[in-house]
């Protein structure tokens, strides 16, 4: 059957790519075989093909086994929970590290999590949301349902390692291919400026790949920029510069200093486009992440953005834009690449 092979280094971008666009044939299983992962895919089109191909993938024709019922989880949590209470239950969760997290009813959590922990034997905890993410550094409280206590984790993604405490600082497995996507736009010798660079997934993989550019990382959050310059020793990156404090007053500091600006986060970024104009070289070409409403998500962010900068005597040119991810029933995440002239 028609399948896709990856270096190993790639695993988690693909995966990521493959679940958001539904093309993971889910009725057969993922394998590794050497360096190179396998995996099951439904026949993409054109564009699913070139963004595969992006990320190294080659079309293989392969025996994949079948997925047997024992380890399908939604087979598993239904004979769990019963009908009534899996109609209602979230069924999906995020494996980051050793750690499974969870957003479940507080009775149901525990049964959700033996489950988890029964198909998956890498797993040691599970975590259960603890209300939304809120406040200026987008932190979240959780609790421990299974497995050792505890809150900090080791995550590797794209040939980076990443730890964290999960309660202090904002991390999300789900864009893996965000990070392997923008870091394959980068060019060599570029000065790259992170925003709420976080634990630094974004900086980190960028300077890695592109080891004579310089990547200034942007960090308000103490506990997030302490992970920060930790991920950054790890990693043996020389090439990126820790900065914590506000974005704006970072910005006078790195006036016209960025050939591209990556701005993840999507609640505020429009707040914060005064700052990266005063960072940009001429030519300059942000990564601008949004919500937008499900049913049209691109046409009022861009033409907000073109607004902006047309106050400011600049043009904008759309290079790409895409939905990353479901945020919510009418809600999705967006990123829009534009270049600034």
């Amino acid at each position: 059957m028609i399948g896709i092979r990856v270096l190993k280094k790639n695993a988690e971008a693909t995966s990521a790519y493959l679940k958001a666009h539904k093309l993971m044939d889910k009725q057969h299983l993922v394998f590794g075989r050497r360096e190179f992962i396998y995996f099951p895919i439904i026949s993409p089109g054109p564009d699913a093909r070139k963004a595969l191909k992006r990320l190294g993938a080659i079309e293989v024709n392969e025996r994949f086994r079948k997925r047997e019922l024992g380890v399908d989880y939604r087979a598993l949590l239904l004979n769990e929970l019963g009908k009534k209470e899996y109609e209602n239950a979230v069924k999906s969760y995020d494996l980051i590290g050793d750690t499974a997290v969870i957003d479940a009813e507080p009775r149901l959590a525990k049964r959700i999590a033996k489950v988890i922990a029964g198909i998956n034997r890498n797993v040691k905890r599970v975590v259960n949301k603890k209300g939304a993410v809120t406040g200026i550094y987008r932190t979240r409280r959780f609790t421990n349902v299974y497995g050792k206590r505890g809150y900090e984790v080791e995550y590797r993604e794209n040939g980076i390692t990443v730890c964290l405490d999960i309660r202090k600082a904002f991390f999300s497995p789900r864009l893996s291919y965000e990070r392997k996507r923008i870091s394959e736009s980068a060019r060599e010798r570029e000065n790259v400026v992170v925003m709420f660079a976080g634990v630094g997934p974004y900086a980190i993989l960028i300077a890695k790949e592109h080891r004579r550019s310089r990547v200034v990382a942007i960090e308000l959050n103490r506990s997030a920029c302490a992970y920060l310059k930790r991920n950054i020793s790890i990693n043996k990156v020389d090439n990126v510069t820790p900065v914590v404090g506000d974005v704006r007053r970072s910005a006078k500091e790195y006036k016209a200093f960025a050939d591209r600006i990556v701005m993840p986060l999507p609640k505020d970024s429009y707040e914060f486009l005064d700052a990266a104009l005063e960072m940009a070289k001429k030519r300059c070409i942000m990564h601008y992440y949004a919500f937008g409403d499900k049913d049209d998500p691109y046409k009022a962010h861009i033409d907000r953005i073109r607004k902006f900068f047309a106050a400011r005597k600049k043009r904008v040119r759309i290079l790409f834009r895409r939905v990353v991810r479901t945020y919510s029933p009418l809600e999705v995440e967006v990123v829009i690449d534009f270049l600034v002239y």
